[in-house]
């Protein structure tokens, strides 16, 4: 998938999920006052339910599917390893509850403390990589997450930080595999090692910014991929604007 039809794709995604998440409770009432429901008592509940139960959060995750699957596709497109696409999916699982709680703010319940307190770690990661992988790299010569081992090694490091933070941080993920597989003692395996996990990436402090610190890094890595890896050809680049013109380089 090239850059332009992601960009397409995961902006209609987004539409999509503003529209169920904001705008589909309008077509509700809609639907109720064109039924004609009131008139009988008790009948109105099951459009509402079959709307709001089932249709609105359907649109939602088709919303999510979308940005999953073309994201995947356009890491197998850039010729990414399978690693990064497991990443992603790990960050998108992890971040799937939070953009609910801001469609929250559409009805004026939605404070920024309640932001604070529940914005992981890794919607912020996979913002970033959304960004990133949206960049045409098919038209120019820049190859995707850079040619130096020393900056692979970097957003290897960060994404792989991310993706332990996304496991730790994330209370549900523990029972994903034991319903897959059926093993309940998965579950209480790996919610048992998410305390431990949490406490050594933030180093103890019990705050964000170790993980805020990492992301600045994998943002700073990925923005240094797009300079050329040619060393003279990126001298000549950033020495050319204080030449005097007509000089000698």
């Amino acid at each position: 998938m090239f850059a332009g039809r992601y960009l397409w794709w995961m902006l209609i995604a987004v539409a999509v999920f503003l529209f169920f998440s904001m705008c589909f409770d309008y077509v509700t009432w809609a639907i109720v006052a064109m039924s004609g429901c009131a008139e009988v008592a008790g009948s109105c509940g099951p459009i509402v339910l079959t709307m709001s139960g089932a249709m609105k959060p359907a649109g939602m995750g088709l919303a999510s599917l979308i940005m999953v699957v073309c994201t995947v596709a356009r890491l197998r497109y850039l010729k990414a390893g399978w690693a990064w696409a497991a990443v992603a999916l790990l960050w998108f699982y992890a971040s799937a509850g939070f953009p609910g709680i801001l469609a929250a703010g559409w009805t004026g319940m939605l404070r920024p403390e309640m932001v604070a307190e529940s914005l992981p770690a890794a919607f912020l990661f996979i913002n970033v990589l959304c960004a990133y992988l949206a960049i045409p790299f098919e038209e120019g010569r820049t190859v995707p997450f850079g040619e130096w081992l020393w900056l692979k090694g970097l957003l290897w490091f960060c994404a792989a930080y991310g993706a332990l933070t996304a496991l730790a941080q994330t209370p549900g993920f523990a029972a994903a595999p034991a319903r897959v597989i059926g093993m309940p003692w998965i579950a209480s395996s790996i919610a048992g090692l998410q305390a431990p996990l949490e406490n050594a990436l933030d180093l103890g402090t019990g705050s964000m910014v170790p993980a805020y610190t990492v992301l600045g890094l994998f943002a700073a890595g990925l923005a240094a991929t797009l300079l050329p890896q040619d060393l003279a050809l990126l001298r000549e680049r950033l020495i050319e604007p204080f030449m005097p013109r007509g000089s000698r380089r």
